[in-house]
C-alpha cells in the first residue's frame, strides 16, 4: 500500500494577514480625527472596503496574493490623484500590500521575515510620525 503525502496550504500566513490588516488600519487615524472633508467621507468608506478585500481572500492563499498586488496597483495612482481631498492618507498601504503578497515564509522562508519586518517598521513609522489631518488640507 503506497501513501501519498498531500501538502496542502488551507490559508494565507499569519503574517500575510497581519500586513493586510494593517494596510486597511494605517489610514484609518488621520480620517478619524479629521474635523472636516465629510464630502469625501465615501471616497474614503469605497477605499477602505476595497483595501479590504484580500482580508475576505484568507482562505484562498492561491488568489491572496494576485488580489493585494492588483489593489496596491490601484491604490498608489488613486492616493495620488486623490490627495487633494485628503487620500493620500492611503498612500503607505499600497507598499504593504505588495509586503504582505510576498511574505509567505512557506515559500521564501528568509525573505518573508525580511519582508514582515520591513511591513511592521513601516506601519510603526507612519503611526509614530504624527502625521495631522491639517498637513493634508482638511
Amino acid at each position: 500500500m503506497t501513501t501519498t503525502r498531500v501538502t496542502a496550504r488551507g490559508s494565507v500566513h499569519p503574517w500575510q494577514f497581519g500586513l493586510a490588516v494593517c494596510a486597511v488600519v494605517l489610514p484609518l487615524p488621520p480620517v478619524i480625527a479629521s474635523e472636516g472633508g465629510f464630502f469625501a467621507l465615501p471616497l474614503v468608506v469605497a477605499t477602505t472596503a476595497l483595501l479590504a478585500v484580500p482580508l475576505l481572500l484568507h482562505a484562498r492563499p492561491d488568489i491572496f496574493p494576485l488580489a493585494a498586488g492588483a489593489i496596491a496597483a490601484l491604490l498608489l495612482p488613486w492616493s495620488v490623484l486623490g490627495s487633494l481631498v485628503g487620500l493620500f492618507v492611503f498612500l503607505p498601504s499600497a507598499p504593504l500590500l505588495v509586503l504582505a503578497a510576498a511574505a509567505d515564509p512557506r515559500r521564501r522562508p528568509r525573505a518573508a521575515r525580511l519582508l514582515a519586518a520591513t511591513g511592521l517598521v513601516l506601519t510603526a513609522s507612519v503611526m509614530a510620525s504624527g502625521w495631522r489631518p491639517a498637513y493634508f488640507g482638511w
